[in-house]
């Protein structure tokens, strides 16, 4: 594995040259980022044009998400109030089938691999449900946790009306990109006496182990996680200086779009913003990415220069939001 100098000094190791040899000295958490970057680099596909070729070339590639999850390093563990009086919600966990608990194993697996889950005792337990995603064979973890947002205090939300957020845009910015940061909520940490909120039973389909599970970061699910999410990202996004003032950075929670005059500032603004996100800990999914466009889809809205209209996709959402919902609440109840 190489290791660039810029990465060396961002990981802070310590090279010492004993009796002719060189030693390189990390933590843990260290050697688990560069071991990261290697992988990540490996998994890089050829570029599909000159724009992309230059990007790559000049972005940390941690930002670019992979088998190991981010983790924000500059947010501090969250702590979750309890409306006053609210009781311990006690949820028994549903009959799983064999075939989806060997489903979502693997996720499971994972997460408890990096931490993201801990095994644990508490007076609380709401029910998983695994889901199918369109693939028919892959699984997603989804956790009903509507009983414990009814007894946690309510955060004003302050996320932007997505019609309103894109009139920020001006009409001769022509050249756009657009950054979706992969598991967001995941790279928070909780507050360690705010864990025990969200723990769930998982039984093992392999040696049928019962026990308790519960998230050291912020849930999928629970009803402040986009507003915690959102006000965390945009208090450390103020600190980033983009490279011209002529461009625009906009941002809806874990999604954000760059606007420029011109594709060679577009360019620009788009490396240094993904350094700026790698390096603080977040991270990028590279398959969703759309990188130095003149047209791209953000938000549900298809925008060009001066113009946005309403993609395929929300327009067929809006038509049926209602219906589905419905059906979801009804198949989880």
């Amino acid at each position: 594995m190489t290791l660039s100098g810029d990465l060396l000094e961002h990981l802070e190791a310590v090279i010492s040259f004993k009796k002719g040899e060189i030693e390189l000295k990390v933590t843990d958490d260290q050697l688990i980022e560069a071991l990261s970057v290697s992988l990540i680099q490996q998994e890089i596909e050829k570029p599909s044009s000159p724009e992309i070729e230059e990007i790559l070339n000049q972005v940390y590639p941690g930002v670019w998400a992979s088998e190991i999850p981010g983790k924000a390093k500059n947010a501090l563990p969250i702590k979750i109030e309890i409306k006053r009086g609210a009781c311990s919600v006690q949820i028994k966990q549903y009959p799983l089938r064999i075939q989806d608990r060997r489903g979502i194993k693997e996720i499971i697996d994972k997460f408890l691999r990096y931490g993201l889950l801990v095994e644990c005792e508490s007076e609380y337990n709401t029910p998983i449900l695994p889901v199918k995603k369109a693939d028919g064979k892959s699984y997603r973890l989804v956790q009903d946790l509507r009983a414990i947002n009814k007894i946690v205090e309510d955060i004003h939300p302050v996320v932007a009306n997505p019609y309103t957020l894109l009139t920020k845009l001006k009409s001769n910015q022509k050249w756009f990109a657009v950054l979706d940061l992969k598991d967001a909520f995941f790279c928070l940490p909780l507050a360690k006496e705010s864990q025990n909120l969200f723990a769930f039973e998982w039984e093992n389909p392999d040696t049928g182990r019962k026990t308790q599970l519960t998230w050291t970061v912020l849930p999928q699910g629970f009803k402040n996680s986009p507003t915690i999410f959102g006000n965390q990202l945009a208090r450390e996004l103020e600190s980033w200086e983009p490279p011209t003032q002529t461009g625009t950075l906009l941002q809806y929670v874990d999604d954000l779009l760059i606007a420029t005059e011109t594709k060679e500032e577009c360019i620009r603004w788009t490396v240094e913003l993904l350094n700026f996100l790698g390096l603080n800990g977040y991270r990028v999914s590279k398959q969703k990415a759309q990188l130095i466009q003149t047209r791209v889809s953000y938000l549900g809205y298809e925008i060009t220069g001066g113009q946005r209209e309403l993609g395929t996709a929300r327009k067929e959402k809006s038509i049926h939001y209602n219906s589905i919902s419905d059906k979801a609440m009804s198949a989880m109840s």
